[in-house]
């Protein structure tokens, strides 16, 4: 259970201990535990020999085969021991998680489709209960995200940027998912997409696991009819009129020098978003643009908008400007690797970096792209050394991790985060403000108002 404590407009959670079950990924294979902790995870050779000789790390070998499995603990034992596919590698991991957001902008508005609203209206009807009542919004003394809609099935929230949508990485408690089951004290919740820790607005969150599994089929099955928007700020004069952008999504690991995902010798090419500008300040040189993505790759807003000339203004991670964060030089070098590969396959298919007039045929489009053969990935010497540069960067930048006085946790002897830290250099300019299913048995329209940051 998560002890929360709200403090410097931040939520913090306590220190506690997690079990973590991990089975291995395919690239660690054959690597023993401290080359997979210290390259993956930037920990020290000896913070993790510490954690194996306490068997706070341990491994289960022959998982799910026969006369398995067999429990391998200790430093002689694992030390030097190579990783096998059927291992289960456990870590008791002591939990420092960074602060997030304590609270969202005030919510904006709300829509619901009209056959939602008269099927709720003879449920209150029948109940005798006033709509409030029946629908039962939760107050801020409930909990401290903004509720855009709540009913029996689902719970759509406004996410506030900063705030991963469901467990990653270093946050497990400071994520939407689970502060919902804690501050409405739900058993489970069900994410039915998710949004970018650093991307602000519509989430919609399932109660139960059937309506789990309807939500999910509706927007896995109905991408053509389903309607997500964002809204964005970006550097330059954005181009007038409803356009399109056409490209392959892709991006380079900074830790592990690999490019995301792994299957590059066939990256799709129908990722698609359609853009259109509704302001421009001339004197910023910013424009204020919606965008409406077709296919939901990863990152695919943020990247289409680089790739195209137009960054979001605060991007740190793909318009890396901001000399301020302890990862800048990384997060450049790794944009530059990354347009630099993009380049080069604009050179083969000059029609993935131009705008285009909209055209949804696109996403039904099979055609794959080799993006280790485009870009001489594994041969180019020039290109492999910028990689390399790349992960020396990253492992220099998990030791600016730590704090000015150094402080390390008594307990586990890591750095401690800086649960004080300013979170506003850790947000984009990015907001999903509406999100619409117009047929079916439930259709809805969730939407908020524009962010402040909009108004230029």
């Amino acid at each position: 259970m998560a002890v929360y404590k709200f403090e410097n407009g931040l939520r913090k959670v306590i220190p506690y201990r997690f079990q973590y079950k991990t089975h291995p990924k395919t690239r660690w294979i054959g690597k023993t535990l401290v080359d997979v902790y210290k390259t993956e995870f930037g920990e020290k050779p000896s913070l993790i020999e510490q954690d194996i000789s306490l068997n706070s790390i341990y491994v289960l070998s022959n998982y799910g085969r026969k006369n398995g499995p067999v429990v391998i603990k200790g430093w002689d034992n694992l030390g030097e021991r190579r990783i096998d596919s059927f291992d289960l590698i456990y870590n008791l991991k002591h939990m420092h998680e960074p602060s997030v957001p304590q609270e969202i902008e005030q919510i904006e508005q709300i829509e619901h489709p009209e056959e939602q609203n008269n099927k709720l209206m003879e449920t209150v009807e029948e109940s005798n209960k006033i709509v409030d009542v029946a629908i039962e919004w939760p107050s801020q003394s409930k909990t401290r995200l903004n509720i855009v809609f709540e009913d029996q099935d689902i719970l759509v929230v406004n996410k506030p940027s900063g705030v991963p949508t469901h467990p990653t990485g270093n946050y497990f408690y400071n994520s939407v998912t689970e502060i919902v089951k804690h501050d409405l004290k739900l058993e489970q919740v069900w994410p039915c997409h998710r949004l970018d820790k650093v991307t602000s607005g519509i989430l919609i969150l399932a109660k139960n696991k059937d309506a789990a599994k309807y939500y999910l089929k509706i927007i896995q099955n109905e991408k053509e009819t389903i309607s997500k928007e964002y809204i964005t700020r970006v550097q330059g004069e954005f181009p007038q009129g409803e356009i399109m952008v056409n490209c392959p999504i892709f991006s380079v690991n900074s830790t592990g020098g690999y490019i995301k995902p792994l299957n590059a010798e066939q990256i799709p090419t129908n990722s698609t978003t359609i853009f259109q500008r509704i302001a421009y300040n001339k004197e910023l040189n910013q424009s204020v643009v919606v965008c409406r993505p077709l296919t939901g790759r990863m990152h695919q807003i943020r990247i289409h908008l680089r790739n195209m000339d137009h960054p979001i203004v605060n991007d740190y991670m793909y318009n890396p400007t901001n000399t301020k964060l302890y990862n800048h030089s990384i997060n450049k070098l790794n944009n530059e690797i990354e347009m630099e590969l993009y380049h080069r396959i604009f050179k083969t298919y000059p029609e993935f970096h131009t705008f285009s007039k909209v055209d949804i045929s696109t996403i039904r489009s099979e055609q794959c792209i080799d993006v280790y053969g485009l870009t001489s990935w594994n041969t180019d010497q020039d290109l492999l050394q910028k990689v390399q540069n790349l992960k020396a960067l990253r492992q220099q930048g998990f030791e600016k991790l730590k704090l000015e006085n150094d402080t390390v946790c008594n307990e586990c002897h890591r750095y401690l985060f800086d649960t004080d830290k300013d979170m506003s250099d850790l947000s984009i300019w990015l907001h999903a403000f509406k999100y619409v299913f117009p047929h079916g048995d439930r259709p809805f329209t969730f939407k908020t108002e524009y962010p402040k940051w909009c108004y230029i």
